[in-house]
């Protein structure tokens, strides 16, 4: 699981947050992931873990 602290220590903007955070929930609908049993197909969750663990990489500044 996600530990709240990682979201209530984002310092960068929430915004582009949130943005990187739909369009992984996007791919992942699409494609599919091997994590999404674990999360309860759960996919904004599984998506948001995934951003804030530097497991899946966008540059936040841009929005990419």
């Amino acid at each position: 699981m996600l530990p709240i602290y990682k979201i209530i220590d984002f310092t960068e903007n929430r915004y582009l947050l949130s943005k990187a955070v739909m369009k992984r929930a996007r791919e992942i609908n699409f494609i599919g992931d091997d994590e999404l049993e674990e999360f309860n197909e759960k996919i904004a969750s599984l998506s948001l873990k995934q951003i804030l663990s530097k497991e899946i990489k966008y540059d936040l500044q841009k929005g990419e």
